[in-house]
Order: C-alpha cells, then structure tokens, then sequence
C-alpha cells in the first residue's frame, strides 16, 4: 500500500487490486460487519488508480463464500467506493457479484438521459428531466455505466 502509487505508474499496470486476506493477517485487522476496518486502503487503491489514470480497481475477494447476503452487501459497499468487479474464489460467488456489478436498466436509462441532455444542450451543461445539473463530470459517471453495460458478458 505504501508504494501503490509507484507500482500503478508502471508500465504495463493496467489496474489494481488488494490482496485483503494477506494484508489483514499482515496488519492484526479483524472486520466488523461493516468491514470499516479497511476502508481507507479501499479508497485509497481506489484514488491511487484513478490518479495514476489506470483502469479502476478490482475488489478483493471475500473468504467467506457460504454467506452470499453478506458478500452482497459487502459488494455493494465496494462498488459505492469506486470498484468495478470483484474477485470470487467459488461460483456460488459470481452470480451475486455480476448481479451488484451489471447496470440495472434504470441506471442504463438515466446515463442515457444524461448523455443525450449534454448532447442536446450543446454548451458543456444541462439541466435533466429531475432538474439535476449535468456537466462533464456527470457524463462521465454516465459513460462509465454505460461502458459497464457493454463488458458484462466477458
């Protein structure tokens, strides 16, 4: 973690992910049900990626692969932080993980709106049919899900 940055600036790092299990074990870190106690490597692995201009980060793999409403939340939290996949060690895992990772059509819809709206205003920014300001920033959030949408079947 200390050298995450260096490491992302390497050649031909193209993303990035924490092996959690070993640094837990490394650390003395015991996770609560909220697994806060790793929330600053999370998000910092998350800025370090986007600061290096690499791909997003992939989440690290849960050991417990029989609690699934647990690898659900905790996949949740992941993705809210920035992650984009995670890593399963059992199938059971993968149809709960593609399931948090994969847009919902509402969310496919509204990047749609946003991006149209952009388009449409051709100024940079626009109001949406909520009256949200959108700018660059938003589109590009927008464009993120979209592109989502299109690799779910790797």
């Amino acid at each position: 973690m200390l050298r995450a940055a260096e490491i992302a600036a390497a050649p031909r790092v193209h993303r990035l992910q924490v092996g959690e299990a070993d640094l837990r074990a490394d650390l003395g870190v015991t996770l609560g049900p909220d697994e806060r106690e790793l929330l600053w490597v999370r998000s910092q692995i998350v800025v370090t990626s986007a600061a290096a201009g690499i791909a997003p980060p992939i989440a690290p793999v849960s050991t417990d692969f029989r609690d699934l409403d647990a690898l659900r939340a905790s996949t949740e939290a992941l993705a809210r932080l920035g992650f984009v996949g995670r890593a399963c060690i059992h199938p059971a895992q993968v149809a709960v993980v593609n399931d948090v990772f994969t847009p919902s059509a509402e969310a496919i819809a509204e990047a749609e709106e946003v991006l149209a709206a952009l388009a449409a205003a051709g100024s940079g920014v626009a109001v949406d049919s909520r009256g949200r300001m959108l700018d660059e920033a938003v589109a590009r959030q927008a464009r993120r899900v979209l592109a989502r949408k299109f690799t779910q079947s790797l």
